[in-house]
């Protein structure tokens, strides 16, 4: 068995592929090491991204029934919107605690529970939950539909601002008696009613921010794989592993892609506002992502051995 890479290329506005060598053993390792690095990296943006897109739903459907001007002709039709809303109130709740229970797993399989990688996932993890009530609440909140009652139950009309409020009511959140007491203290201390419209634009500011404090929580290792595989990186061709299998004295040969991980990689980092950033560890030493040259020159590059 031997891999030998390959380029898929445009000749005479033919698709071909090229043959550009064989690779030892060592460097298909480490592609398959780096895959596997990235390959982690960008399932944690899958998560964030159905949890993002479960947000989405909720502000879009919000946007559309809180005008005044859109009537709602009866009951019936209200009911349902109000049902609606709590169908997509309790996907987001779940969505979240999906994320954050893949995150946890991951890391633990990964790194392992008594690595520096899991005890910072834990740390920056409880910073956010002690600082944020609409983390605390949300993350508590699909066992309150559960166990007690839809969350959403209550409108009002806004003459002024021509919209309909959507809320959580304080007195049916105080009734149900499953809450951890750092949520039920928070409750107590609500000045009122929770206004879901408001609730969900903090929601959105501040899980933007908790997202990338913990996406990279490998950062040395995602730059490091990422560098690895950007020596495989042409203009205009892409890079493919072909197997070569020798049966009963007849060749076949299995072809296997090999930089979806990368480019992957690149967008989800940049989809986290990222355009460039560094890590530097005893162990990995020096690792940039820079693909616009927004941190060093071409020269300087060179001079350091960067690229």
């Amino acid at each position: 068995m031997a891999y030998k890479l390959y380029y898929l290329k445009l000749v005479n506005e033919e698709k071909t592929l090229q043959y550009d060598r064989e690779l030892k053993k060592d460097e298909l390792d480490l592609i398959s090491e780096s895959n596997e690095i990235l390959g982690s990296f960008n399932s944690f943006c899958d998560y964030y991204y159905i949890f993002k897109s479960n947000l989405k739903d909720l502000e879009d459907y919000l946007k559309l029934v809180e005008p005044l001007e859109n009537k709602i002709s009866s009951a019936i039709i209200m009911r349902n919107v109000i049902n609606e809303i709590n169908k997509l109130v309790i996907n987001f709740a779940v969505a979240f605690r999906n994320y954050l229970d893949h995150y946890e797993i991951t890391i633990k399989e990964i790194a392992g529970e008594e690595t520096r990688e899991y005890r910072e996932f834990k740390s920056k993890s409880s910073k956010y939950f002690d600082k944020y009530f609409e983390y605390r609440f949300l993350y508590n909140l699909r066992h309150y539909n559960v166990h007690y009652k839809l969350p959403v139950s209550k409108i009002e009309g806004d003459i002024h601002k021509k919209k309909r409020i959507f809320l959580i009511e304080k007195d049916k959140l105080q009734k149900w008696d499953g809450w951890k007491s750092i949520i039920k203290s928070d409750i107590d201390n609500l000045k009122g009613d929770i206004n879901l419209s408001d609730f969900v634009k903090k929601c959105r500011h501040m899980i933007s921010e908790f997202n990338k404090d913990i996406s990279y929580y490998n950062e040395p290792e995602v730059l490091g794989a990422l560098k690895i595989m950007k020596r495989y990186e042409k203009k205009n061709e892409t890079p493919y592993l072909v197997e070569e299998i020798i049966e009963n004295d007849k060749k076949r040969f299995k072809i296997k892609e090999m930089y979806s991980e990368y480019i992957n990689s690149i967008n989800n980092i940049f989809n986290l506002g990222i355009v460039s950033c560094s890590s530097y560890t005893k162990d990995f030493g020096l690792q940039i992502f820079d693909p616009f040259d927004l941190m060093f020159s071409k020269d300087e590059k060179e001079k350091f051995g960067l690229n």
